[in-house]
């Protein structure tokens, strides 16, 4: 049996944002996917070794208070306070829910926040960089992804709660689907219909260090 995926947009805004407390509230996930660095994942590890009553209750603790802390300058921060809060409900309750971070390395991350946070989003989208971006990020989230899928092929019924924006979920669901290469190519750069692999790689190569750390 295929897992069942529960998708919430984890797009932050100015406001407090119930859906993905919600959600781990009424499917009572078995795996929570975050769209944070997985190079941080031997923190969540701390976690997932743990049996549902011998959690780092403490711990938890601690990460809610400097949600809070950090809330006080991005609202947003409480949506993540009350996602912890129900996490630790079904902990409590005997029901074991694995964490995993799914992202691309910050390094990367950073990167594109810094080169896109004052474009327009839909002007974005017809840029070059947008697409090549996109497409390193989101192949690195859906090996990520894989790998940790692989894991729990023996179980029948699996419920997945995946916090990705929309679009990288989108994105990283065709991936998923073992795509041949023409198919990834046309995907993310058909509609640049003058563009060969080569020259982009190149031009990738020669004006784009980080992102060409992780081209391949």
């Amino acid at each position: 049996m295929k897992p069942r995926f529960i998708q919430v947009n984890c797009e932050e805004g100015g406001r407090v944002d119930l859906r993905q407390a919600r959600v781990v509230s009424r499917y009572k996930p078995d795996v929570i996917f975050f769209e944070l660095p997985a190079e941080q994942n031997s923190f969540l590890e701390n976690f997932n070794r743990r049996s549902p009553g011998q959690k780092p209750w403490k711990e938890i603790e601690k990460i809610k208070r400097n949600l809070c802390r950090t809330a006080k300058k991005v609202p947003y921060a409480l949506s993540d306070v009350y996602v912890w809060e129900n996490i630790e409900k079904l902990w409590r309750a005997g029901h074991d829910v694995l964490l995993y971070n799914v992202d691309a390395p910050k390094e990367l991350r950073f990167h594109g926040y810094k080169r896109y946070r004052k474009v327009p989003y839909a002007v974005a989208r017809r840029q070059l960089w947008f697409w090549e971006y996109l497409y390193v990020r989101e192949r690195i989230m859906a090996q990520n992804i894989e790998r940790i899928l692989k894991r729990f092929r023996q179980k029948k019924s699996l419920v997945i709660a995946v916090f990705l924006q929309s679009i990288h979920w989108k994105h990283v669901q065709f991936l998923l689907t073992n795509p041949s290469r023409q198919s990834v190519w046309k995907y993310y750069f058909g509609r640049f219909p003058h563009l060969n692999k080569l020259d982009l790689e190149n031009k990738i190569k020669n004006e784009d260090r980080i992102l060409y750390k992780y081209w391949h």
